[in-house]
This record gives C-alpha cells, sequence and structure tokens, in this order.
C-alpha cells in the first residue's frame, strides 16, 4: 500500500477553507461543546483551572506535592461533573468531525447524532491506549528508574516521554476515523489511525507542534493583557470575566486543531468513494 506523504501548507489551506466555509456551524458547536463547559469547568472548580501558588521560599518539592494532592481531591470529589464536562467536549470533537467529512455532507443534526454514537468507542479506544502504554512504557520505566539509579531512572523518563509522544501522533486521527469512517471498533481505529500516519509522524508532530507555539504565544499575550483590565475592576469582575476569556481561548484553540486534525486526514486519507465518484457525474 502506498502511503501519501503530508503537505503541511495544503493542510492549513484546507484547514482555514474548512473554518471559513463552516463557520457558522463550527461556531455553534464551538459554543455548545467547547465554550461552555470549560466556563462552566471555570467557574465551578476554580481550584483546578488556578491552583494555589506556593508561598515565596517554601520548599518547591512540598509545594508541587500540595498542588498535586489539591488537584487530586478535586477531582475525587467533582469526578461526576468532570466525566460530564468531558463527555460533552468529546461528543462536540467527534461531531465536528462528522460534519467536515467529504463522504456525505450530513446535516447538523446527523453530525450531533454521530458524535453520539462515537462517544463509547472513543473513550475506550482512549481507554485502551493509556492501559497499553502503561503497560508498555510505564513499567519498563518503573523497573528501570528502581533499580538503575537516579541518571537511568532520568534517562528511562526522557525515552519514555519520547515514546508516548510518539504514540500520540500515531493515534491522532483515531477520532476522525470513528466519526467519518464509522470504524466503532476501538481496536480497528487504533489500527486505522497508526497505518494512516506512516511515514508522516514527524511532519505532523512539527506541524502541530509549530501551531501551538504561534497560537499559544497568541492567546497567552491575548489573555494576559485582558486578564489586567479585568484585574483593574474588582474581584467579581476578574473571577468571572477570567472564566469567559479562558473558555473563549479554549473554545477557539480546540476548533483550530480539531479542524487541523480533519484536514490532516483529508489528505492522508485520500478523497471519499462518494467524492470522487460526484466528480465523474
Amino acid at each position: 500500500m502506498q502511503h501519501r506523504k503530508l503537505d503541511m501548507g495544503t493542510a492549513w489551506t484546507q484547514a482555514t477553507g474548512l473554518m471559513g466555509a463552516n463557520r457558522d456551524t463550527i461556531s455553534a458547536i464551538a459554543g455548545l461543546f467547547f465554550f461552555l463547559p470549560a466556563l462552566a469547568s471555570s467557574l465551578l472548580l476554580p481550584g483546578l483551572a488556578n491552583p494555589p501558588q506556593p508561598a515565596p521560599g517554601a520548599d518547591p518539592e512540598v509545594a508541587f506535592r500540595a498542588m498535586l494532592d489539591q488537584i487530586s481531591t478535586i477531582y475525587a470529589e467533582n469526578w461526576p461533573l468532570l466525566l460530564a464536562l468531558t463527555a460533552v467536549q468529546v461528543i462536540g470533537s467527534m461531531s465536528l468531525f462528522a460534519l467536515l467529512t467529504d463522504r456525505a455532507n450530513p446535516t447538523v443534526g446527523e453530525a450531533l447524532r454521530t458524535g453520539v454514537r462515537s462517544l463509547p468507542s472513543y473513550l475506550a479506544a482512549q481507554l485502551l491506549t493509556v492501559l497499553g502504554a502503561s503497560l508498555a512504557i510505564g513499567i519498563p520505566v518503573g523497573v528501570l528508574s528502581a533499580f538503575g539509579g537516579v541518571a537511568v531512572g532520568l534517562l528511562a523518563l526522557l525515552v519514555a516521554l519520547v515514546a508516548i509522544l510518539y504514540v500520540i501522533v500515531k493515534l491522532s486521527l483515531t477520532g476522525p476515523v470513528i466519526a467519518i469512517e464509522g470504524r466503532m471498533n476501538p481496536l480497528a481505529a487504533l489500527g486505522r489511525s497508526w497505518q494512516l500516519t506512516k511515514g508522516n509522524s514527524l511532519r505532523i508532530l512539527l506541524f502541530v507542534l509549530l501551531l501551538v507555539v504561534v497560537f499559544g504565544i497568541i492567546a497567552l499575550l491575548v489573555g494576559g493583557t485582558l486578564s489586567l483590565v479585568l484585574s483593574a475592576m474588582g474581584e467579581a469582575v476578574a473571577l468571572i470575566g477570567g472564566g469567559v476569556i479562558d473558555a473563549l481561548i479554549n473554545a477557539l484553540l480546540t476548533v483550530l486543531f480539531l479542524v487541523v486534525t480533519v484536514a490532516i486526514y483529508r489528505q492522508l486519507a485520500g478523497p471519499s468513494p462518494e467524492r470522487e465518484a460526484a466528480l465523474f457525474e
């Protein structure tokens, strides 16, 4: 089987074209499934979004452990809410994938139904990925760290981080495969993503890292500037306004990377049979 090569310029052009052509529907999905859940999380669980900063001069290790303990407590006490918000965001992501397919031009309602149907398969695929990575990467790293000393442990950790990054890239198209191709078997979806990204892992990684750096800097500058303005208006305004800004930035960045993922998928998977047939009608 001949594998296609990713052209980053073409992928970006296609991504911006998809956003422009579907601006209204993408905005509606982003508002309902990304902005509102992020805002709810920010306002209902402020400690998760903005953990308390350590006191000046505090032991960094102690402060880090205290922050982890607080985050763990928040997750333990609010897991039903967090699970519901995660499910909403996953449905939104899968609906957006389905909406941007070139296969059947689905309506918004059909795309939403696809998002709901895809939820169990996508969550199962993510669970399998975490379990598989934990067994294949976590156990060897733990053994090496325990018996090899500090230097070997740090080297093993570095190798593990590279391996995890590689797996994330290889399985990054699982969502589009499930929502667009309808592969509800999580193992089959993971295998299809692995196949599509063959020979393109480094290109995909560089493309995504470039977008993270560029748009991450823009988001930090805009968010930081607006937060300073809001902080001068009082604590209540800063809390609510900061939550709105964070949720808005989160929604925009989420949509951006989801649409880019669709563009990468469409380029590597090639035109669907339906689109090819339409060219000859």
